[in-house]
């Protein structure tokens, strides 16, 4: 298991959007979902398979899209609840049954208490669909990772706080099962743009044969038209969802025929716009040269062009088009760095550093320099002061000085937070606590600059080692000292400073 166990792609479920089984569904074993779950030393333990005696489930059955709650029961196993190392949502034998499917949690509850969660991504893993809904072991999304919206670039394998499961009695999940359109179709326009075809939803001049994406395999798509046109401004085979379902596969157009009858191809190549869809352009006239993410099946892109068959077909009343859907494996993305005359140029304009902190309980922060009520927020006072809410969400301010750096060149600098008389109010751990800098991550990436020796003195305690220098989320590079959404656990420890007291934060840059 693993924080990559990632980028959302979502998948269509193999049943129709009625939710109708197909039929070697119905002759197979139920398809159940569950809820994953191991306390913190897996003396108690729930996976569905047989084994367990003192934990009751209520495990729902998937007939295909619609809502469902899956909880469990932990009064037999442990009197005063648990604690938890691991918990996900997870659908057995949906693999199989609905390729691809997505689940989306809309409420949990512990202890008939509704929780917050963050959004959570789904993917398949040891023979089940799953979300992960607190699984400290991944530490980003994982290649398979997919969303019913499509969107996978919040999504998180912590969906809830460690801290909420304490004492946890009972757990439900409601969750809907959802679809994502993976339909492969022709989509045009003619010459005169009269007569077009998106796949959207919206057309009603062609008669559409398109096809839903399963996998590998081959695919027949057409359009028949009421009346006849001539001519072409656009044309290509598009599948829906089709990077996000099945990154890194190829679409190869084997055959196209216009009114029955074959017609010349060029070399083609697969690539996306919008990196959700997938698609072969058949022709198409505004690409002037081939994208940074065109590829084929045989790896082969000398001479592959975005037009590969005429655009002055006359008389044209069906357009259909053969190919094979081809496995591949999802990109690997190089990391961007920067040439040495830009690192060059960004040393010489100089970073900043920004000590930033959260409470657990009453989340009185500072933010990132970047971040909502961060440096540049206009009329924003939050940035200059530690602040606190109240009962009704009123923003209270709890003072406190920092002393932040401007980082131009190879040394030891100190950020540092001392509080007002105040002190972080009631908060006794931080969820967050953190440097924040203006250098780009991709000047780290390239070797130009490294960030070490980051060690942090938090009120009268000694001086602690351990903190990890984030140069994989976001823009700039991030010092983490305590962040509980990411860690399994704090990485020393402290005591909440009080009134007037100080922390200090101290590292060493190079590279200059």
């Amino acid at each position: 298991m693993k924080k990559t166990l990632a980028i959302i792609l979502c998948l269509a479920l193999a049943v129709s959007l009625l939710g109708i089984l197909p039929a070697a569904a119905e002759e197979a074993a139920p398809v159940e979902a569950y809820i994953m779950y191991a306390n913190s030393d897996w003396s108690i333990q729930y996976w569905n398979n047989g084994d367990e005696t003192k934990v009751a489930a209520m495990n729902p059955v998937i007939t295909g899209e619609g809502s469902y709650t899956a909880s469990l029961d932990f009064t037999a196993a442990a009197e005063d609840g648990v604690d938890t190392a691991f918990t996900a949502l997870g659908v057995k034998g949906a693999i199989e049954a609905f390729p691809k499917m997505c689940l989306n949690i809309t409420a949990i509850r512990i202890n008939g208490e509704a929780v917050e969660f963050k959004k959570g991504y789904t993917n398949d893993e040891d023979g089940a669909t799953r979300m992960n809904i607190y699984n400290e072991w991944v530490t980003g999304v994982p290649a398979d990772a997919r969303s019913w919206d499509g969107d996978t670039s919040d999504a998180s394998a912590i969906m809830v706080e460690k801290s909420v499961f304490t004492g946890v009695k009972t757990m439900e999940v409601d969750f809907e099962v959802k679809p994502l359109d993976l339909s492969a179709a022709i989509v045009m326009a003619s010459a005169d743009w009269a007569v077009s075809y998106w796949n959207d939803g919206g057309e009603t001049v062609a008669t559409a044969k398109n096809a839903d994406i399963k996998g590998e395999g081959t695919y027949t798509v057409g359009l028949e038209f009421p009346e006849a046109f001539s001519g072409l401004a656009f044309a290509a085979v598009k599948i829906n969802n089709g990077n996000v379902a099945y990154p890194g596969y190829f679409i190869d157009v084997k055959e196209v025929k216009v009114n029955g009858e074959a017609v010349e191809l060029g070399k083609g190549y697969t690539s996306s716009d919008d990196k959700v869809e997938m698609r072969y352009n058949l022709y198409n006239e505004w690409v002037s040269e081939l994208p940074a993410d065109a590829r084929r099946a045989d790896g082969d892109l000398e001479g592959a062009s975005p037009v590969i068959i005429s655009n002055t077909i006359e008389n044209i009343q069906s357009i259909e088009a053969t190919f094979d859907f081809i496995y591949g494996e999802p990109p690997v993305e190089e990391a961007e760095t920067m040439t040495e005359e830009e690192a060059a140029a960004a040393k010489e304009a100089g970073f900043h550093a920004y000590i930033g902190v959260q409470g657990k309980d009453t989340y009185v922060f500072r933010n990132a320099w970047n971040d909502n009520y961060g440096l540049n927020d206009e009329e924003n006072p939050f940035f200059n002061r530690l602040t606190g809410w109240d009962a009704d969400n009123n923003a209270v301010d709890y003072g406190g000085t920092f002393q932040d750096v401007e980082i131009k060149g190879d040394g030891t600098y100190t950020v540092s937070l001392t509080t007002g008389d105040m002190g972080f109010g009631t908060t006794e751990a931080f969820n967050l606590l953190f440097v924040s800098t203006d250098i780009p991550n991709k000047l780290m990436k390239g070797g130009f600059l490294t960030i070490s020796d980051v060690k942090t003195k938090i009120g009268s305690g000694s001086t602690q080692d351990g903190a990890n220098v984030n140069i994989e989320e976001g823009d700039y590079a991030r010092i983490d000292v305590i962040n509980t959404y990411a860690q399994s656990e704090d990485p020393f420890g402290y005591t909440v400073p009080g009134a007037n007291e100080t922390i200090e934060i101290t590292f060493t840059v190079s590279g200059w």
